[in-house]
């Protein structure tokens, strides 16, 4: 892709307050940004279920035998 030029607007001082970016960039990013959030999902749901683990392995939770679970489903 092009460089596209990013736009900044500045306040009385010439101090950067804010930039516009092309469109097309900003679909991108946020492209991005929505992959890195299933991402993160997807990660704390594996941490989640290892810490899980660990207290029903350590007898600190009670486990779910794989009829409870179907039937929860």
């Amino acid at each position: 892709m092009a460089a596209q030029a990013l736009h900044y607007l500045t306040d009385e001082t010439g101090k950067r307050e804010a930039v516009v970016i092309p469109i097309a960039r900003w679909k991108e990013l946020e492209a991005y940004y929505a992959q890195l959030r299933r991402r993160d999902e997807v990660l704390e749901g594996m941490r989640s279920a290892l810490l899980e683990t660990r207290a029903i392995e350590a007898g600190k939770q009670p486990g779910e035998d794989l009829h409870d679970f179907l039937d929860s489903l």
